[in-house]
């Protein structure tokens, strides 16, 4: 059913990799960076490269709603730029994927930044503008350049904070080609400590329903 897999390199390709191991899966993984740019950049490569197939596109995401939790998968139904027209997903491989992941969220709308959203005032605006359940910064970006070339595409993403959820200023640990810089992160943590806490412990349950969600996609 899924023959590629687009998801951030670092913490989130190693959970989608360990997934696919314990299930014994061959899915290609395509690791992309952090951002639009990044991750369009990947999916051009990959594209170049020759057929994908059918595209899950995943990792984690921001939760914009009180409905959902850190850990719930959700299965996207769309996702928009905020000065674009929403872009519907693959209906028959969105419905598919949804029947193998137990208890996913289905029919979520998803908005994409090219910033985290680090405060909770930030996030219930960009829902309430959009009426958007979920954000993230890589999967529209995927998702605009593999449906321009006609690739089946869908998108499951797994809520690693919540709404009401502050984070530490993560901005500043980006180092503009789609990576990470350590120390920025780091410190980023240690000047909230609190904050850097909750956000490593959502992120640690988030991960793992990532490697579980991809081993129930992969097994079915």
């Amino acid at each position: 059913m899924i023959e590629t897999i687009f998801v951030p390199r670092g913490a989130e390709e190693k959970a989608v990799r360990a997934g696919l191991g314990r299930a014994g899966g061959s899915i290609r993984v395509v690791a992309t960076g952090i951002g639009e740019r990044a991750a369009a950049r990947a999916a051009a490569v990959a594209l170049a490269n020759g057929n994908v197939g059918s595209v899950l596109v995943t990792g984690l995401c921001g939760l914009l709603s009180p409905a959902f939790a850190v850990g719930d998968a959700l299965v996207y139904r769309d996702i928009r730029r905020p000065e674009g027209e929403p872009l519907p997903l693959d209906a028959r491989l969105t419905k598919a994927l949804a029947s193998r992941i137990p208890h996913s969220q289905s029919g979520v709308r998803a908005v994409t930044s090219d910033t985290v959203l680090v405060t909770a005032q930030a996030k219930a605006a960009l829902a309430q503008r959009y009426g958007a359940g979920a954000v993230d910064m890589e999967s529209c970006a995927v998702v605009e350049c593999l449906q321009a070339a006609g690739v089946a595409v869908a998108v499951v993403r797994i809520g690693s904070d919540a709404l009401n959820d502050e984070l530490p200023a993560l901005d500043r640990a980006l180092d503009g080609s789609g990576g990470l810089d350590a120390t920025a992160l780091a410190l980023a943590m240690i000047r909230r400590p609190l904050l850097g806490a909750r956000l490593a412990l959502n992120g640690m349950r988030a991960l793992a329903a990532l490697r579980r969600t991809i081993a129930a996609i992969a097994a079915g």
